[in-house]
């Protein structure tokens, strides 16, 4: 089994490698401001201040170069949607094109003074580690600082995730077979991909919180010195990452207290798990109650609503309309474009796991991984609802959920309580895995060749319709529409996408002929 995990991983940096080249610049959510923060810290040696800190002018120029999704320009002003750009002839894309490529060196240390970056209150660690490398590159052209960026990045989040998620079936005592079930849906997930394939500080909260939630069960099963270390640790880290994993906070207090309370750990224990807390993530939020009176320094939180209009926008808030659109938005979401995925496949994949996890209800155990996985799940879902109104309040009702990105940390824990539930159900378990595998296969498969690359390969229609789509691919239009869009060129493009593509069938064949062994 050892073979397949180190498969699995590979096939996990495929697509995370593909996905980083079919994605256009500034096609990842937020991902000019990300950048622009990492930026800022590799050429100004220091951490940006929201409201006192810009775009740069290398950023603000690239916008006019580039089509960008017509969400995105009402605010940044850039010229082109994708359907402008593709109406250009072939020349001017390459002239565009090559522009970018030649941006003056000066302009990335020149702020663009009246385009502020709403991302600089993000917690650092993340952004210290894209800067350093972004410091290493500061002479290569804009669009190889970022594929350079989302690679580095991407393919570490994979390697972290497959880590963390063993040691997690390790502690739930999950069969291999069905750990290479829930991991291979890990990765065949399109969300997965759109949140850490760009350059932003998703990347490194998706894995930090299983480490988050195996440390945990590592201080309630034994309370010692090394478990209530790591745990200290991998809180300062996730608190240094994404200020929502205040809301996972009382997970670790808890259950730092309950191994004091059981004499499992001692004061020494205990200062091992505070002291990494306080002396690394600690300054951090000292400083946000210093600028933005507040810990979580987010723009919701500093816009001055108070509990009073908090608490009647929760009761006014459409929660059913909310709920359904976190759901489907959490498992396909076409990147900055928004588009979508059919709303009756991501029904069935919703209802899969759903049915999944009422096998884990019904089978549950007394077992510390299983209820320290679940209640991780519950507070984060606390927190997503808390965020959802927070959103709603500060975009006067024009927003009605969280980011979909923000439940991608729920995507690992949440399958395996799933997978686990169709572990302990001996005679429909193995049939709803095989369900599970072949649909998550199927999507994967369709985002590159129906629905992605059509999207960025200029694809005359709005909507691509499947029948049209062999003559559209044989034309070979889409080539020098890539060439200019994408970050990579389309011949190392399409050997990670058919690498990918070729990769995850042959593994969800070997799935499949094993879920219909053990079915049988």
């Amino acid at each position: 089994m050892r073979r397949l995990f180190l498969i699995l991983a590979v096939y996990g940096a495929i697509n995370a490698i593909a996905y980083c080249c079919l994605l256009p610049l500034w096609e990842g959510f937020d991902e000019a401001y990300h950048y622009s923060y990492v930026q800022f810290l590799s050429t100004n040696l220091r951490f940006p201040v929201l409201g006192q800190t810009s775009l740069s002018r290398e950023i603000w120029h690239s916008f006019q170069l580039v089509p960008v999704s017509h969400y995105l320009q009402p605010f940044t002003g850039a010229p082109l949607s994708f359907a402008d750009y593709f109406a250009l002839p072939e020349e001017e894309r390459r002239q565009r094109r090559g522009q970018l490529e030649s941006l003056a060196a000066s302009e990335k240390f020149e702020p663009q003074a009246d385009k502020p970056n709403y991302e600089v209150n993000q917690s650092p660690l993340p952004y210290l580690f894209m800067a350093a490398i972004d410091r290493a590159l500061l002479n290569r052209p804009l669009p190889t600082r970022v594929l350079f960026l989302r690679l580095a990045c991407s393919i570490l989040t994979v390697l972290l995730i497959t880590h963390s998620t063993l040691l997690l079936c390790g502690k739930l005592a999950l069969p291999d077979w069905y750990a290479a079930a829930a991991l291979f849906c890990v990765f065949s997930s399109q969300m997965l991909y759109a949140t850490i394939g760009h350059v932003c500080n998703d990347w490194l909260a998706v894995p930090l919180m299983g480490y988050l939630i195996w440390s945990a069960i590592g201080v309630w099963e034994t309370g010692s010195r090394r478990d209530c270390l790591w745990l200290g640790l991998a809180l300062s880290a996730a608190l240094l990452t994404k200020a929502y994993f205040l809301f996972l906070t009382p997970l670790a207090l808890g259950w730092m207290s309950w191994a004091l309370w059981r004499k499992r750990s001692d004061l020494v224990s205990a200062a091992c798990f505070a002291g990494p807390v306080l002396l690394l993530a600690g300054p951090w939020y000292v400083r946000n109650l210093l600028l933005y009176r507040n810990l979580s320094a987010t723009v919701e939180s500093t816009s001055g609503f108070g509990l009073t209009q908090f608490f009647h926008s929760a009761l006014t808030l459409p929660w059913r309309e909310s709920i359904v659109y976190m759901a489907h938005s959490s498992l396909w979401t076409g990147n900055n474009s928004f588009t979508t995925f059919s709303a009756a496949t991501i029904d069935i994949m919703l209802g899969l796991v759903a049915v999944s996890l009422v096998m884990f209800a019904m089978r549950a155990r007394r077992a510390v991984a299983e209820w320290t996985i679940v209640t991780a799940v519950v507070l984060f879902c606390i927190g997503l609802l808390l965020i959802t109104v927070a959103f709603y309040v500060g975009s006067k009702h024009g927003a009605i959920a969280a980011v979909h990105w923000y439940m991608q940390v729920l995507l690992t824990p949440v399958l395996l309580l799933g997978f686990l539930g169709m572990s302990r159900t001996p005679r429909w378990g193995p049939i709803l895995t095989l369900l599970v595998v072949l649909l998550w296969s199927y999507v994967l498969v369709a985002t590159y060749l129906i629905k992605l690359a059509p999207l960025y390969g200029g694809y005359p229609a709005g909507r691509t319709h499947w029948r049209e789509l062999p003559a559209w691919y044989l034309s070979g239009q889409w080539e020098t529409t890539l060439q200019t869009v994408c970050l990579a060129g389309p011949t190392a493009l399409w050997v990670f996408i058919g690498a990918a593509i070729v990769l995850g069938v042959l593994l969800c064949v070997k799935l499949v002929a094993s879920a219909a062994r053990r079915a049988v």
